[in-house]
């Protein structure tokens, strides 16, 4: 594995990308934690801009919506309901996932 990580980086540090191979994993790594930190804020914002609300709000929303579904069932607002269950789960995993970025990212340094 050791080998496989020289062959990777040595060509960064010869091309004086980086003065070290330890400077070039650790700013590739801090690049990396900061473009999945990028992304899932890009989810959670597109989805706030969406529903107009934060995820808690949305989820309280959400059952409501699935409550009247179950005393009123109709197809178009099933359709609906599903869809807006997959933009909850897809939520929820961004602001899981940005937690864990978020995480990493003071574990390994700014």
């Amino acid at each position: 594995m050791i080998s496989q990580v020289t062959t990777v980086i040595e060509p960064f540090v010869r091309r004086g990308l980086f003065s070290s191979p330890e400077q070039a994993v650790s700013e590739m790594a801090r690049d990396y934690i900061l473009r999945q930190i990028e992304r899932h804020r890009a989810t959670i914002e597109k989805l706030q801009t969406r529903y107009g609300m934060n995820y808690a709000q949305f989820n309280a929303y959400l059952k409501s919506r699935a409550a009247t579904l179950l005393t009123m069932p109709n197809p178009v607002l099933g359709k609906a309901v599903m869809q807006e269950e997959q933009d909850a789960l897809d939520w929820k995993i961004a602001t899981e996932m940005l937690q864990s970025w978020l995480g990493l990212q003071s574990e390994v340094g700014k």
